[in-house]
């Protein structure tokens, strides 16, 4: 590998070092470097087959660890996952193979992160406080059925 490539390889390592990135991501950015300098698309592409080899790009793994790392720092419902990922570049087969082998349990998720902003709905009317919740829930990507399941189990336990 020449100088130019490797340089290029270090850029990609680096961008690589803070969290997972997806294909498209690695390209966006090694593109961006090349617009910049000398170095040619075709050295961005060899830069991401090396790094496919080395098991640092692989979409599959991205979806696995984004899905996780999502439901468990920022819950949000299945229909924002899906959205995120595509606007990651992540192709739309990839995400439905993901999403049909492993199952999100929305209701949790909702309920989880609903009853941590309950106690500031305490005070509120039921229409407000049900206004309120419906508003953070859809906002997060979750059904408005689930949004009405998850306030009626929370508004039950008062």
């Amino acid at each position: 590998m020449n100088d130019d490539l490797l340089a290029l390889l270090n850029k990609a390592y680096f961008f690589l070092k803070f969290r997972p990135r997806s294909e498209k991501e690695i390209r966006n950015y090694l593109y961006k470097k090349v617009a910049k300098t000398h170095w040619s698309r075709d050295d961005a592409e060899k830069v991401i087959e090396e790094l496919k080899e080395e098991n640092l790009i692989d979409d599959k793994k991205f979806i696995d660890l984004f899905v996780r790392d999502r439901t468990a720092l920022k819950p949000k419902g299945k229909k924002l996952l899906i959205r995120e990922l595509k606007l990651k570049g992540i192709a739309d087969e990839l995400i439905e193979k993901y999403f049909s082998e492993n199952e999100v349990d929305e209701e949790k998720l909702a309920l989880q992160i609903l009853s941590k902003r309950w106690p500031r709905y305490k005070s509120l009317t039921s229409q407000k406080r049900f206004e309120k919740a419906a508003r953070f829930l859809l906002s997060r990507g979750f059904s408005y059925e689930l949004v009405k399941r998850s306030f009626e189990k929370l508004n039950e336990q008062d």
